[in-house]
């Protein structure tokens, strides 16, 4: 694998930004699909359905953070990387994900038990047989976004996307049970594994481990953030479904992944995008900087606007989009909203920590927030899952200052920065809400969201054109979109350039 040759500027601009198109893309037919597996598979199904799934998904993430053990991550952000070390990598992490099948499985009683319902106990036990199959792809995964292969992962997550809506949406229809997403979501986890396999030419040595003990260091600052921050992401259910139930928890669920969904369409890519770019760029400051203040402002004027109006309709929109039987998602959609207008810009963040080598101060800062974040749930949670939902907004905008001052020491980047990207299309967000909000009771749901959100956009690009670092944006987003459009035009075999043990 050896040493990586250094790129030329504009080769890996384009490389970047056909990266942003292939990953960008991807995400917008998963999020078509999940929209598609709301309105159609949560039409079949009850709230309760989707809270016994989400019952299990704390105890089987919790689990599944030793899985990886930031051993992925730290493949990607390494410099070089030998065909040894690889392997131990890969090793380690099948041994891992074989362990926590076990776990799992010995797990699953007590969740049955703590939750008085045996259905958790069985998804649970369900969930492991995709741990296992997911754990021997993972270095594989690691190792196309090393190589920014990131048109042939990108058809990979489509059809793990398709594959899992389709079988998932024909077992809704005949069994009308929580296992058909069970089901739905192995058969896509076995299908992605397959795909990995066949797209990397690559083969893993006898089983060994030492070859990867450099890798220990930097891997234990990451899964200690992963762990910290799960435990803070994931209590909320947990509060939820102890004290309110399984419907109730459905409700907060669907709300929730709903209000992920276009945050998970840009910010998904630009994170998997910036770790390996950035990596390489740590030796020259002035491209570092352009390269993230770029990538934060594109994401906040992209996701900001359609984020806020969302949320204010929110009380119209659950309904249209779930059915009648889901309208008390509304309030809860409603402080999840306000949520995703404050996470494009400080999702980032955790890529200055990686690509500055600071996993300890991550660690530190992912104890921090979990104690504030896990604070304001308990209070929440006397307010059932509206409460919850409140406070998880409250705790994020006031951990906000603190985690930008923090995120950008030993960068090139400034907290003022980050201050700035967000705070232009939240005012002309807020401008634009304003706005709707006197004209919502004249119009119908569908007319009203299809003025809405246009609306939202039109004033968002006002408002960026008005400064300098606005204009900046907006014609650099301009341009590389017209140069993607024109290379993609060569039409290159998304899956060219398998990997070889030579040139990694």
């Amino acid at each position: 694998m050896g040493n990586e040759d250094s790129e030329n500027a504009e080769g890996f601009s384009r490389r970047g930004a056909l990266g942003a198109v292939y990953l960008g893309g991807a995400q917008l037919v998963r999020v078509i699909l999940m929209l598609l597996s709301a309105i159609v598979i949560a039409r079949l199904l009850s709230p309760s359905d989707y809270g016994v799934v989400a019952m299990a998904a704390p105890f089987v993430g919790f689990v599944g953070m030793f899985q990886d053990l930031g051993l992925g991550t730290a493949a990607v952000q390494t410099r070089t990387l030998s065909d040894d070390e690889a392997t131990g990598l890969f090793w380690i992490n099948t041994v891992a994900s074989l362990t926590i099948s076990v776990v799992l499985v010995a797990l699953a009683p007590f969740a049955a038990w703590f939750y008085g319902d045996y259905r958790a106990g069985y998804v649970i036990s369900a969930s492991a047989i995709g741990i296992l199959i997911s754990g021997i792809a993972l270095q594989h995964t690691a190792l196309l976004n090393r190589e920014m292969r990131f048109g042939a992962l990108s058809v990979i997550e489509v059809m793990n996307a398709s594959i899992t809506f389709i079988v998932s949406a024909l077992l809704a229809f005949f069994l009308r049970s929580y296992w058909a997403l069970v089901i739905g979501t192995l058969c896509g986890t076995l299908f992605q594994t397959v795909l990995l396999w066949r797209s990397v030419k690559w083969v893993p040595g006898r089983m060994a481990f030492a070859a990867a003990r450099r890798f220990a260091k930097f891997s234990s600052g990451v899964t200690g953030f992963n762990l910290l921050n799960f435990l803070s992401r994931n209590a909320d259910n947990i509060l939820v479904a102890k004290f309110a139930g399984s419907a109730a928890l459905g409700l907060y669920d669907r709300s929730y992944k709903l209000m992920m969904m276009p945050l998970q369409t840009i910010n998904g890519p630009i994170l998997r995008l910036l770790l390996p770019i950035l990596s390489k760029l740590n030796d020259s400051p002035d491209r570092y900087r352009h390269a993230f203040i770029f990538s934060a402002r594109s994401i906040a004027m992209i996701t900001i606007p359609g984020v806020m109006v969302a949320a204010v309709l929110s009380d119209r929109l659950m309904p249209l989009l779930l059915g009648q039987a889901w309208a008390a998602a509304g309030p809860i959609f409603f402080w999840l909203g306000l949520v995703g207008s404050l996470s494009p810009i400080s999702n980032l963040t955790g890529v200055l920590f990686l690509t500055s080598g600071r996993t300890g101060a991550f660690f530190r800062w992912g104890l921090f927030s979990a104690i504030v974040t896990l604070s304001g749930f308990v209070a929440g949670s006397h307010w059932g899952a509206e409460g919850v939902a409140a406070s998880l907004f409250i705790t994020s905008l006031l951990r906000m200052p603190l985690l930008f001052f923090f995120a950008v020491k030993g960068t090139a980047i400034k907290s003022s920065d980050l201050f700035g990207a967000q705070i232009e299309p939240i005012i002309a967000s807020s401008i634009s809400v304003a706005l709707i909000l006197q004209i919502a009771p004249y119009f119908e749901t569908i007319l009203l969201l299809c003025i809405a959100f246009p609306l939202a956009y039109a004033v968002t690009l006002i408002f960026a054109l008005a400064t300098v670092e606005g204009r900046s944006t907006v014609f650099e987003m301009w341009r590389i979109a017209a140069e993607t459009i024109d290379h993609l035009g060569v039409g290159k075999r998304l899956f060219s350039g398998a990997t070889d043990q030579s040139g990694r």
